[in-house]
Order: structure tokens, then sequence, then C-alpha cells
């Protein structure tokens, strides 16, 4: 097994810090701007969220756990999970869904594979009976260079373990960077990942091609970033990824 640990650092706005938390109950702020909106074919996928869609109408509470690495964790921004991309998902969603109580719970950990995080399930998400796990993965394994079979088989097993709890499930893949991409080459775990939410009928979040699509609409310069404005770029990449997020559930939850 191949392993790249300085890589590890170098994928876009990764963060440092473990742990995970239920999320601030502090009111959201106004949705991110224009400049990181995306094509609709890049957001919409064909499964539903029919559970999370009932909760919604009958203004039950929601609860949904996100479980994943790095850029999960998020503390690229500064100010670790208050400005992660789960905590950016829970402001827009409320806003969205006024009268709803809605919780996210942050359980990003850094440099955990997909079979890492298979482990964690019945301490960190089972325990919180989600309607809805996204679960982001896919960097660590590409890194080290894991094969992708065993991706594979980790991502179905998880996905399985979910779905007897009765967990509606939100697939989410790496972040792109011209750097990283240019010296890892994730699409073969893209490409499984795809495959199996195609034959399981999970809905895949497309963060590596809405993140390629702002770099090249020149939204975010993901390359050329001064070390003193980079905590900044990673908030607001972090609130774009929450809306763009917020999007896709609201799509698959009609």
């Amino acid at each position: 097994m191949t392993r790249y640990p300085a890589l590890v650092a170098l994928i876009l706005l990764a963060a440092l810090a473990p742990g995970g938390r239920v999320l601030s109950q502090e009111a959201a702020p106004e949705p991110a701007p224009a400049a990181c909106s995306a094509p609709q074919d890049l957001i919409v996928d064909v499964p539903r969220f029919p559970v999370l869609a009932h909760r919604f109408r009958a203004k039950l509470p929601v609860t949904i756990v996100v479980i994943g690495g790095a850029s999960t964790a998020g503390t690229a921004a500064g100010e670790g999970e208050a400005n992660a991309y789960p905590h950016r998902l829970e402001e827009a969603l409320r806003r969205r869904h006024p009268g709803v109580p809605i919780t996210v719970i942050n359980k990003g950990i850094p440099r955990q594979s997909a079979e890492d995080m298979v482990a964690r399930f019945a301490e960190d998400v089972l325990p919180h009976d989600p309607n809805l796990v996204i679960w982001e993965t896919g960097t660590v394994d590409a890194v080290r260079g894991i094969e992708v079979a065993d991706f594979a088989d980790a991502i179905q097993s998880g996905a399985s373990l979910l779905r007897q709890h009765k967990a509606e499930i939100m697939l989410v893949d790496m972040q792109y960077n011209p750097r990283t991409s240019s010296i890892i080459d994730f699409s073969p775990y893209i490409e499984t990942m795809r495959q199996i939410a195609e034959l399981e009928e999970i809905y895949v979040f497309r963060r590596y091609d809405i993140m390629r699509y702002w770099s090249d609409q020149g939204s975010f310069d993901l390359v050329n970033v001064p070390k003193g404005k980079q905590a900044g770029l990673a908030e607001e990449i972090y609130r774009c990824l929450g809306e763009r997020m917020a999007d896709a559930i609201d799509y698959a939850a009609r």
C-alpha cells in the first residue's frame, strides 16, 4: 500500500481536529453568494429521501449525522466546526424549513479511510438514531492507494449497516484542487462510489465536480492562496458547500 503523508496536508482546506458535537442553535446568517451557485445537473441525483420529506412536511424533528474526514471536521476555517460545512448545512436547512427542529451532528475525524469510518458507525452514528447520514469519504483511500475493491467493500458494508437502522444516506465524494488532482488519481474511487450509489440507490453529492466547476468559473482560486487568506477561503467554501448540500437535500426530500 502506497502512502503519501505529505499530500494529506495539501488536500484543499484539510482540518486536523478530531471529535464531533451537536452544532449550535444560533440564528442562521444570510445564504452564500451567487458566486458559488452550481448547475442543477451537478446537484440533482435520482434517489429520494421520503422519510426526510415527511418529517419536513409534518415539522417533526430531523437529525442528520455527518461522518467524514478533515474537511468535515472543518478547522481549516479557523473556528473549527462553527464554520465547517455541516454547520453551514444546518443553518441553511433551518432557514429553509422554519418551525422544523433540525440538528446536524458533526463526526469528522481526519485521516480515516472508508473502512475506518464504518468501524465508527456503532459509536458515532447509530446511537443518534439519524434520519439522514451524510458520509464524506474517499480522500484518504486515494491518498494511501487503498485497493479500490476494498474501498468498494467498505462503502457497501457501511451502506448496508445504515439501512438496517432505517437511515437515509447521502455519499459525498472528494474535494477538488487542481494541484492535488494532478498528483493523486481520484477517478477510480469517484467512479466506484457512483457505481455503488447507482446500484444501491444512494444519493451522491458531487462535491468534486461542484468545486471543479467553481475553479473553472473563477469563483474561487484554489491554488494561489496566500497563507493569511486560507482560513477565509475555507470558511467561504464551507458555507457554499452547506448551501449546495441543502439544495440537494431539498430536491431529494420533495
